[in-house]
């Protein structure tokens, strides 16, 4: 019998392959709840692992729901993005490994201009792309972003390329499974429940899946709009549109604009107020995957550093107002100290320099420099004033620096004291400075 795509997906060893994406870009993670979620699904990786190949195998593996957690964005609607289990994301990654290894998959989504979600290919390769088309004598530019993407994307019809695609059907019931969302939620997040996708239209971000149904769903529209004489780059569901001349640049927008109505998709247009698409002359510059491009440079868009130290200034107007308040019991305060604050906020500046370590002027990360000190400073000033007039004890002022307390550790003894033992007060040490 022949080696099915099934038995592939279920092999302990693609699973452990896959365990392994899923655990680096989870300790990734600026959320502590879900870093620590992956450290405890690691102690027991083999046990974990074996379980879900045997539950594969036998038929019994279920994905289960997903927590909708939509993600604030200044001036749109939230990212609606979605949160499977730890197994679920297992064997969704094991499935896109085994697909993205498929010759005649990786054929059907490897255009030359398109870059989001396909292996070996990124951001800064999309970004090399537009540079050489204005090397190459683009003079005009329309760039946008196609609405509601993911949640327009007809599930079952790519389902139905994909199994045209592939050597055997073997996969059909679980891809199918892997893609459908029931989301556990529901009644927390009711007020953006539209923007989550249904059973059979749309797929759901957060799935490692969906980049690859998005690239094979605009198979056509790759194809086409790159058979004339424009340079038209796609990224997942934001795309850019060079031409020789404004006349050009625009009716091929029209182009796209048309293709993208037969897949039941529309685009932003410049003149809408979304500011979410432009158009003009490359030689001002234009933005585009969270760069400004002009001539010989490519730099973090204004939006991109604004958005970074917005965060960033949000984070740490949290963790001051938890110094006035209680913050939940031992790990609510090492959460909020002062280590880890800055361990945060390191963490998120050294994630976002990452994106754009191909830019090419420093201006712009100096400039982010200097604002971020200002803020650490107030947050500083702010954490000191009250931990030298803080009331608290020696033992929560300790809490409040982040550095971790012998006496707060677990404890499992294996003799009782006959009696209670006399302890040394921190009193005596020197924690003001």
């Amino acid at each position: 019998m022949p080696y099915t795509l099934f038995e592939e997906v279920s092999s302990y060893e693609n699973l452990q392959s896959a365990w392994g994406r899923v655990r680096h870009s989870g300790l990734l993670s600026l959320s502590e709840k879900t870093r620590e979620s992956i450290k405890a699904f690691d102690s027991v990786r083999e046990a974990k692992l074996s379980e879900i190949m045997h539950q594969l195998q036998e038929g019994t593996f279920s994905f289960g729901t997903v927590r909708g957690a939509p993600v604030a964005r200044p001036g749109k609607d939230p990212r609606p993005l979605v949160v499977p289990e730890i197994p679920a994301r297992i064997v969704q990654r094991s499935i896109l490994d085994t697909l993205q290894r498929q010759d005649s998959i990786s054929a059907f989504v490897n255009r030359p201009r398109s870059f989001g979600g396909l292996p070996k290919k990124s951001r800064a390769d999309a970004i090399r792309c537009a540079c050489e088309a204005v090397a190459a004598g683009a003079t005009y530019y329309v760039n946008s972003d196609i609405r509601g993407f993911f949640t327009q994307i007809l599930r079952q019809e790519v389902l139905q390329t994909v199994h045209q695609l592939l050597p055997d059907d073997s996969l059909t019931t679980l891809l199918d499974e892997a893609t459908s969302i029931e989301i556990s939620n529901v009644s927390e997040i009711e007020d953006y429940i539209h923007l989550f996708p249904e059973y059979d239209e749309g797929v759901a971000q957060g799935c490692c899946l969906s980049p690859l149904f998005g690239n094979i769903y605009m198979h056509n529209f790759d194809e086409i709009m790159n058979s004339q004489d424009v340079f038209t780059i796609r990224y997942i569901d934001d795309f850019l549109i060079l031409g020789p001349d404004r006349r050009t640049t625009e009716a091929a927008f029209g182009r796209a604009r048309r293709l993208l109505a037969r897949l039941n998709l529309g685009a932003y247009l410049p003149a809408d107020g979304s500011g979410k698409a432009s158009e003009g002359s490359v030689k001002r510059g234009f933005d585009f995957l969270g760069c400004t491009v002009t001539p010989n440079v490519v730099q973090p868009s204004r939006s991109a550093r604004s958005h970074l130290l917005e965060r960033i200034k949000g984070k740490l107007n949290v963790a001051a107002r938890q110094l006035f308040r209680g913050s939940g019991g031992l790990a609510g305060q090492y959460e909020a100290s002062l280590v880890e604050t800055l361990s945060l906020i390191s963490r998120m500046i050294h994630a976002w320099t990452e994106q754009y370590k191909f830019c090419n002027p420093t201006n712009a990360f100096y400039s982010v420099d200097a604002k971020v000190d200002r803020l650490i400073g107030h947050y500083l000033k702010t954490f000191f004033k009250r931990y030298r007039k803080s009331r608290s004890t020696p033992e929560e002022r300790r809490r409040m620096l982040g550095v971790w307390l012998a006496i707060d550790g677990s404890r499992d003894p294996i003799l009782t004291c006959a009696k209670p033992q006399k302890h040394e007060s921190l009193n005596k040490a020197s924690l003001h400075g």
